[in-house]
């Protein structure tokens, strides 16, 4: 229908349409590109490019949370959505295979901050000690992986417009686990306000609205007591002090490094310091990559950007 995709290219800005200048707005690409749009919809999960113009980051919490599949018989569980009220809480779902005489039984949790992993945690170990007490059929985990998702204070969404000084940009994040919900809601409220159709909608998702309750000042406090690492000596003395295929902060007069040794043994050196506002970024030994403890950037081991709110990879320090 005239649509086109593009992949592999990271948006650094958004900018909204200027109507006083007659302008559309555009889209910044990494490298030079510029892509106009009379419209713009930022739905990247953490919409980076847009969080300095009305801190959507102090408003929702980034979280990490991990799933593993396994095999069950089929039918030996109805089909459903489970989930606990532990904390960290867990969920079940299945997934059917065609063809197949088993089904996959898919169970996550064991969530917690971004960039602040628990010590001494083991959250795939968890989640299959804890489907094998509920699921004794439960046969070998087969996949597992984790995924990070966008706690909003007020549990609600951000879908719509985006508080700026220019028009046409709009914005869909704060899943909290619920993508594709969101995403169908995201798709007819957005188009509403495109079009300027009335959606009643419009005022509970508002990106816009104020919040002020206890969710939000504990998560805001929490983010204020990561910058203590600032003056904080290193996870280690030396760089010889990392085994391979593993990562450490180390404390170099007052830098802070990123430091990883690959598993053949060499050394990448990056800049500890998120590039979003300025936390020490921590290593993640499941996923390893350079979390930040703050609002939830990931690094991959070379300091390459895989999620925001950062938009530019940890510097290199010789």
């Amino acid at each position: 229908m005239g649509g086109r995709i593009y992949t592999g290219k990271r948006v650094k800005d958004v900018q909204g349409a200027d109507p006083k200048k007659q302008t559309p707005g555009f889209a910044q690409i990494k490298g030079g590109a510029r892509v106009t749009a009379d419209y713009m919809v930022v739905a990247t999960n953490t919409p980076s490019p847009i969080n300095d113009w009305f801190g959507i980051y102090t408003k929702q919490a980034s979280y990490q949370t991990y799933l593993i599949g396994a095999a069950v018989p089929r039918a030996a569980i109805a089909d459903a959505i489970y989930w606990d009220t532990g904390d960290p809480y867990h969920y079940v779902r299945l997934q059917r295979i065609r063809g197949s005489k088993s089904d996959f039984l898919l169970i996550g949790g064991e969530d917690h901050k971004t960039g602040q992993f628990p010590e001494g945690a083991e959250p795939f170990t968890k989640l299959e000690f804890w489907g094998r007490e509920k699921f004794p059929m439960m046969g070998k985990v087969c996949y597992r992986w984790s995924g990070e998702v966008q706690e909003p204070a007020d549990c609600v969404a951000f879908i719509g417009r985006a508080l700026t000084d220019k028009e046409n940009v709009f914005v869909a994040t704060g899943d909290s686990g619920m993508g594709l919900t969101h995403g169908t809601i995201a798709g007819l409220l957005i188009t509403d306000l495109i079009m300027g159709r009335k959606n009643s909608w419009e005022k509970l998702y508002d990106p816009s609205r104020k919040i002020l309750n206890r969710g939000f000042l504990r998560e805001n406090v929490n983010v204020l007591l990561q910058y203590k690492d600032l003056v904080t000596s290193g996870e280690v003395d030396s760089s010889d002090d990392i085994p391979a295929g593993q990562g450490a902060v180390i404390r170099k007069g007052l830098k802070k490094l990123a430091v990883y040794r690959d598993p053949i043994g060499r050394l990448s050196r990056r800049s500890a310091i998120c590039t979003h506002l300025q936390c020490v970024v921590q290593w993640n030994p499941v996923e390893q990559t350079w979390d930040c403890p703050c609002h939830g950037s990931r690094f991959d081991p070379y300091g390459k950007v895989l999620i925001g709110p950062a938009v530019d990879d940890l510097p290199a320090v010789k």
